[in-house]
């Protein structure tokens, strides 16, 4: 008997409903049956009866509900005890741009919520952030893509678009005078970021949507660092596309130039991400929900 499984028959129990509890602890519908079977094998008795109409609890399923609720309040009170100063934790998986320019605003708002929550968060590119939630070692992230991780959940809450960012030098003034396509900077020297990034999987999606192939491009570097791009970009070593969240202050302060990826309005999102199999902590759960609607909110 393990505590998700007694987790998930308090939920369903008190939400009525296998969908509704699924939905309460973001896990999928199978898992929530899953955990109820475990504990009716274990126990050797029925605990829910389910109908096409409704669904009940039977008399040991009701003994059960009673001691898992306490068993549950038992353990959350002891966690929190033992926890220095009381404060609830949420590991944080987060790749580069998510980490600069969202991650900031995001603890910030919701702090003043939920001030009692506190985070450790690790920084890597987009495929270490999704295998740190695969893997179990934090409990969400936030990435620039979706690789399709089958045990994991990605939910998109945000968006942002991709731009050229050049130099700020006499060729590329001219051309901010006119209409321009990216064929026109092909012959450029390029700086791309390296495979694991978000930045470079929707730069590989946008090329073939235009019907470019990467070798056609003149790359003169391949960088991790999304710094160490900006200040090769404001050096006059390349150009590189990039998120136009991670390059506005460079842009506003005469740094850089940056031209729009208009042939397709090319768009890109970004993920919170949690497992299919891991029943989240509550506190989890409202850091997830808290991130889903905060760029949907005015002034955001």
């Amino acid at each position: 008997m393990e505590f998700k499984q007694l987790e998930a028959f308090v939920a369903v129990v008190d939400y009525g409903s296998f969908s509704e509890a699924a939905r309460r602890l973001y896990l999928t519908q199978p898992t929530i049956s899953a955990h109820i079977r475990a504990l009716e094998t274990e126990l050797n008795a029925k605990l829910i009866l389910r109908s096409t109409k409704k669904l009940s609890i039977t008399a040991r399923g009701q003994q059960l509900y009673d001691s898992a609720v306490s068993m549950l309040h038992i353990r959350d009170n002891l966690l929190e005890d033992f926890h220095e100063e009381k404060k609830r934790v949420i590991d944080l998986g987060v790749s580069t741009i998510p980490s600069s320019y969202l991650l900031p605003e995001l603890l910030a708002g919701f702090g003043k919520v939920f001030p009692e929550v506190c985070f450790h968060s690790l920084q890597s590119d987009s495929a270490g952030a999704i295998q740190r939630v695969a893997d179990g070692s934090v409990d969400v992230s936030l990435v620039g893509q979706d690789t399709g991780e089958e045990n994991c959940c990605f939910i998109p809450f945000c968006q942002d678009r991709l731009v050229i960012a050049a130099p700020v030098t006499r060729h590329y003034l001219q051309m901010k005078s006119g209409p321009v396509t990216f064929r026109d900077f092909m012959k450029d020297p390029m700086i791309m970021r390296e495979k694991g990034s978000g930045t470079k999987k929707e730069m590989d999606l946008f090329l073939e949507s235009i019907g470019v192939s990467p070798e056609e491009l003149q790359v003169v570097a391949r960088m991790n660092d999304l710094e160490s791009i900006k200040r090769s970009i404001v050096n006059g070593v390349g150009i590189s596309v990039l998120s136009a969240r991670s390059v506005l202050d460079l842009e506003k302060t005469g740094q850089i130039l940056l031209f729009p990826l208009d042939e397709s309005a090319h768009m890109r999102s970004f993920y919170i991400v949690y497992s299919k199999n891991r029943i989240l902590k509550p506190h989890v759960r409202q850091f997830i929900q808290f991130v889903r609607e905060f760029y949907d909110r005015p002034n955001s």
